[in-house]
């Protein structure tokens, strides 16, 4: 047990499932925590302001966005979120989830579902599985700590045949690569009309 905290302290997570897990919360884990409609630069300014304080909105949100210059303060994330591809949805998926800005409702839908996917896969994976698949993510990009930020609590239910840390990794990986590819259409779109 000291092994697997001490590799959990290593990924930035010192005390695993510390966080209350209030009743009724485990099956919100994958549902909108935050929602702001982004409709023009007012908006972005005011979502900026009020989370900029937030520790994973920047990583979140500037990890699948390379055209974001990376030293962006994070009150000017959301302004250059809208600069860059427009007007969108910036979310947070669950209270311990990722923040995300998707274009429209459809996509926002596709990335809460592939979220969903993740946390109801880890919730029946065994610790062991779900801290490798958390140390091989972790490796893809600073931003990658989803199965970390979710073992802060006490959200896992092992079944007796969990999810592999290759399907929880698979998982997490195609949750940022729709996050980028989503990203990477808007901005694109934006800029040919621009």
């Amino acid at each position: 047990m000291a092994d697997l905290t001490a590799r959990w302290a290593a990924l930035g997570l010192p005390r695993p499932r510390s966080q209350p897990l209030p009743e009724g919360a485990r099956a919100r884990l994958a549902h909108l925590a935050e929602l702001r409609d982004i409709s023009g630069p007012s908006e972005a300014a005011r979502a900026g302001a009020e989370f900029a304080g937030e520790r994973w909105l920047r990583p979140d949100l500037l990890g699948v966005r390379p055209w974001l210059a990376p030293d962006t303060p994070a009150r000017e994330v959301v302004p250059a979120l809208l600069r860059a591809e427009w007007t969108g949805f910036l979310a947070l998926l669950g209270e311990y989830g990722p923040w995300v800005y998707a274009p429209d409702v459809r996509a926002l839908q596709e990335l809460s579902g592939a979220y969903a996917a993740l946390v109801s896969a880890a919730r029946g994976a065994p610790e062991s599985e779900v801290l490798l698949a958390a140390e091989r993510s972790l490796t893809l990009g600073a931003h990658r700590t989803l199965l970390v930020r979710l073992e802060a609590t006490p959200y896992r239910q092992p079944a007796r045949s969990g999810v592999t840390a290759d399907g929880l990794h698979d998982l997490e990986t195609a949750f940022w690569t729709l996050a980028g590819t989503q990203a990477a259409q808007a901005h694109a779109r934006w800029q040919a009309r621009r």
